[in-house]
């Protein structure tokens, strides 16, 4: 029984030995290695807003400060900060920003909701937009429009997205920083960042042909490019010395559907004031649309004020 236990003693405090020399050595050796934080780092992260959204492509608030000062990243990637964010970083780090910061907002592609859309099939799995897309890629017609289970309103941290009774997501520009997690939460791609200073969307993801498109949807673009065609023309009439033909449009139909240069774009309104369905900025709908229901209802007044004059008549 002692011939067994004096070997184990020994086996322990030798172990026992190792273990504090190794520690003694790491000890030392993170005294002679440590690097002492830098003092600005704690203070870029304050200029942050702190709201680690990952915007900026970093995990959080603290990895982009420290990315900053050590290694000389950018200042200005912080949408939720915008510009007064960098000029407090620039001031910080000693450096010159004269930018205006990123101005960009999120905002929706898509009205084909409840009331517009067409379903394949009854889906009955959880409410996420991402598990419906996995099934048979979506319970809509459209493959390409919003399915309505609010992926993007639950990863916004700011409260800025809500859904709406007609299945789709509203987003307050007074309250949306930019900061993009709705647009990589959304399964379908429908929701992108814009610049806030530009009020002019198309508001429809479909590249089917308009026949295809309408059997699941009734307010996608048609691709009639009569937006191509207002824009020409109010292009060259801004810059009249240009040959019309060759001047770049802000807005060009392509693989049938109409999309927005926004570095072009003067906002002249003049594509939002000639879409039929509407599908440009359907905040304001369009002269065409207006006129073509103006028509519809005088033809409708037109077809009942006989028949009640024939009842007066018969009356008498």
């Amino acid at each position: 029984m002692i011939d067994t236990l004096f070997p184990s003693v020994a086996s322990i405090i030798t172990l026992g030995g190792l273990a504090a020399v190794f520690g003694l050595f790491l000890s030392i050796a993170m005294l002679k290695l440590r690097k002492d934080e830098d003092p600005r780092i704690e203070k870029v992260r304050d200029a942050l807003p702190g709201a680690d959204c990952g915007a900026c492509g970093m995990p959080g608030c603290t990895a982009y400060a420290t990315k900053i000062v050590e290694e000389k990243y950018a200042i200005d990637l912080c949408t939720v900060g915008g510009a007064n964010s960098a000029r407090k970083i620039a001031a910080i780090m000693g450096l010159d920003y004269s930018g205006e910061g990123a101005s960009v907002t999120a905002r929706v592609h898509c009205r084909g909701g409840l009331a517009e859309s067409v379903r394949r099939f009854e889906y009955l799995g959880p409410k996420d937009c991402g598990a419906a897309q996995d099934i048979m890629v979506g319970f809509k017609v459209c493959e390409y429009g919003c399915l309505g289970f609010g992926d993007c309103e639950r990863v916004c941290p700011f409260g800025a997205i809500t859904m709406n009774d007609n299945g789709l997501p509203d987003i307050d520009r007074e309250i949306c920083t930019g900061c993009g997690l709705c647009v990589k939460a959304c399964p379908r791609g429908i929701i992108s960042l814009v610049p806030s200073g530009n009020d002019i969307h198309v508001i429809c993801r479909n590249e089917e042909k308009a026949p295809v498109m309408k059997k699941g949807c009734s307010v996608g673009c048609i691709a009639c490019k009569l937006c191509e065609k207002a824009c020409r023309q109010a292009l060259a009439e801004k810059y009249p010395e240009k040959d019309p033909a060759q001047i770049e449009l802000a807005i060009k139909v392509d693989n049938f559907l109409a999309r927005i240069d926004y570095d072009k774009c003067i906002q002249c309104y003049r594509c939002v004031q000639v879409c039929p369905v509407p599908v440009i900025h359907p905040l304001e709908k369009s002269k065409k649309f207006m006129e073509s229901q103006s028509k519809k209802e005088k033809s409708q007044t037109g077809k009942t004020e006989p028949e009640s004059a024939e009842k007066v008549e018969a009356v008498k």
